[in-house]
């Protein structure tokens, strides 16, 4: 039986990608990579109201789940099938959080359940949009941070660009960074927490988290 930690790659995923995730474990590097975008929004009140993401998949991962959902195989995917994709996807990703961690005055805050997953295909790239809301109330003058992650390893979800991570309604002292962390500084830093178990379950260390690229915010 598949472990829930390739559930979305065995779901939507054929050929090497299924093959590779049916060895007995999931390789610490990734074999998904998406290109992302955060906006974090700031009600007028000071709270974090929302999380915005937009990921734009790869093309050789967005050609096989076109060819898995593809059901009438005419090479376009209609709205019931970008449903059914957004769907897997949502369920999929929502036992890890939905591939985020927010901090704040020192502890991980959770998400609640998305429900706006969105899904299209452009340039023969699959494009996915949903917005997370925290669990509980979040001061922007808290100085939260906001990290994105697969802690799998299974995919990479990558911020190429500064702009890509943004700050909105938030008061005039506050600023925001993003933050590109060095796996070997990581590491390093993190060398007597690794073990031999964590090669083998990945979810079970807090590294993956630490290679998270992330928004830091900064009010003074």
């Amino acid at each position: 039986m598949q472990s829930s930690t390739r559930r979305f790659a065995c779901t939507a995923v054929l050929g090497a990608l299924v093959a590779s995730a049916a060895a007995g474990k999931v390789a610490a590097h990734p074999h998904v990579f998406a290109e992302a975008r955060l906006e974090v929004a700031v009600a007028p009140d000071g709270q974090v109201e929302a999380l915005r993401h937009v990921w734009r998949f790869d093309e050789m991962f967005s050609s096989t789940v076109m060819l898995e959902f593809d059901a009438d195989t005419d090479n376009r995917l209609e709205e019931p099938e970008l449903r059914e994709i957004a769907s897997v996807i949502s369920e999929s990703i929502a036992e890890f959080g939905y591939f985020q961690v927010i901090t704040a005055n020192g502890k991980d805050i959770g998400v609640k359940p998305v429900d706006d997953m969105k899904v299209l295909f452009d340039d023969g790239q699959m494009i996915i949009f949903f917005t997370t809301e925290p669990e509980e109330p979040i001061a922007i003058t808290a100085s939260p941070t906001f990290g994105v992650y697969d802690p799998t390893f299974y995919t990479a979800i990558d911020f190429y660009d500064d702009s890509n991570m943004v700050l909105e309604g938030a008061p005039k002292n506050c600023t925001r960074t993003m933050v590109v962390p060095d796996p070997d500084e990581a590491i390093a830093q993190n060398q007597a927490t690794l073990t031999e178990a964590f090669f083998s379950d990945p979810t079970g260390n807090d590294l993956s988290k630490l290679l998270a690229t992330r928004m830091e915010v900064n009010c003074r």
